[in-house]
């Protein structure tokens, strides 16, 4: 079963988590590799936030991993898949 409602779940799935500060007007990512290490691994979504700067509460959003791009610009195939035709 894949598992993406947890710290260490995101990270297995790279998948990044952003913490973003209405006050401020300024996105943040979240160290998910800080925080497995600081034991926060099995900590479940949502997480209550604030911003490092002003104090005031968050939001945080979940994003998947970006497919790679080739020198073209274009989506490239994931390793060892052949593009389509």
């Amino acid at each position: 079963m894949i598992d993406i409602g947890s710290i260490s779940g995101l990270l297995e799935r790279e998948h990044q988590l952003l913490a973003f500060c209405h006050h401020c007007d300024r996105w943040s990512v979240l160290d998910l590799e800080a925080m497995v290490r600081r034991g926060l691994g099995e900590r479940r979504l949502p997480l209550k936030v604030r911003c490092h700067l002003c104090r005031e509460k968050g939001t945080i959003q979940v994003r998947p991993p970006m497919p790679a791009r080739s020198s073209t610009g274009w989506i490239a195939p994931p390793a060892g898949q052949e593009p389509l035709r």
